[in-house]
């Protein structure tokens, strides 16, 4: 997937936080509760993208991999935009999502099969498929604006979230989302993103930010976000995956008020510790009651 798709909230004009403006966040973790609880109700068997095993040691490697990735591909980008090739990284941007997607696509394909028509369970169909369906969802990233456009941002974002949040074992995935959250802070501080935010507009990079009112949100925290609630449902259950929503929720919107006043600030932290911390909560109080 794309590495460099964080969140940089930039001021525009006189900026006021509204619930409104929650918008894309609350419909891309719905999707990916949809979208989970379907997975863990079909018992489907999910191959895991992880390289260590969940020890202590493995979750602290899997996680590092993780955001080392992410550091050297949002340094790359800033260099690259620094000595002039920006055209160059919104066509690396656009090619890597194109190939998510698809690669999305036959990933869902091949979990949901059981439950496809004959004619699309075939490997060629459904690579058809995906096909057509990745020109449809680029198009609307890509093309349109509006209400299409934002369909397609919170698409391909829950369908990507959900897709870590089920296939990163638990350990491997808290730990990341965590390190994601202290990475966060330092990169839009300190490191390329606020750097490529200081130096270009981020509005030009389509498909790795989209604009919403007066935000100019980043991709990979409506990634993050999903994948915090897909991996709440999958590992903990419907009233945890609650939980982490509410959460994730109200620490976005903690974000927005904190932008008041700010030209950026990151999208990760307030939501990744309030989602992680109600899911702990909840799941907690669960296992408390009797029959649990």
């Amino acid at each position: 997937m794309p590495t460099n798709l964080r969140k940089v909230w930039k001021l525009k004009n006189e900026f006021k936080a509204k619930p409104i403006q929650l918008v894309p966040e609350v419909s891309a973790i719905a999707l990916a509760g949809v979208l989970t609880y379907v997975l863990r109700a079909s018992s489907a068997t999910i191959e895991t993208i992880t390289i260590f095993p969940e020890t202590a040691s493995g979750v602290t490697l899997n996680a590092s991999i993780f955001v080392v990735l992410m550091a050297v591909a949002g340094t790359v980008m800033y260099l690259f935009i620094k000595f002039g090739f920006k055209r160059i990284v919104r066509y690396l941007i656009d090619f890597a999502l194109l190939v998510l997607t698809l690669f999305l696509f036959n990933w869902y394909g091949s979990l949901y099969s059981a439950y496809l028509p004959p004619i699309l369970a075939s490997d060629l169909n459904w690579m058809l498929v995906s096909i057509a369906a990745t020109t449809i969802l680029a198009l609307m990233i890509f093309r349109a604006r509006g209400r299409v456009h934002l369909i397609g941002i919170v698409v391909l974002g829950g369908l990507t979230g959900t897709f870590l949040g089920v296939s990163i074992p638990s350990l491997t995935a808290i730990a990341l989302l965590v390190a994601l959250a202290g990475y966060d802070l330092f990169a839009v501080y300190r490191g390329p993103i606020g750097k490529i935010a200081k130096s270009t507009d981020l509005e030009d990079f389509t498909g790795a930010v989209f604009s919403y009112g007066d935000l100019t949100v980043g991709m990979g925290d409506m990634v993050f976000y999903s994948m915090l609630a897909s991996m709440s449902m999958m590992n903990f259950g419907l009233l945890p995956y609650a939980g982490a929503a509410v959460g994730v929720v109200l620490g976005a919107f903690l974000g927005f008020k904190m932008l008041e006043g700010r030209e950026m600030f990151p999208g990760l932290p307030f939501a990744i510790i309030l989602g992680l911390g109600l899911m702990f909560i909840v799941y907690g109080v669960l296992t408390l009651l009797p029959g649990h």
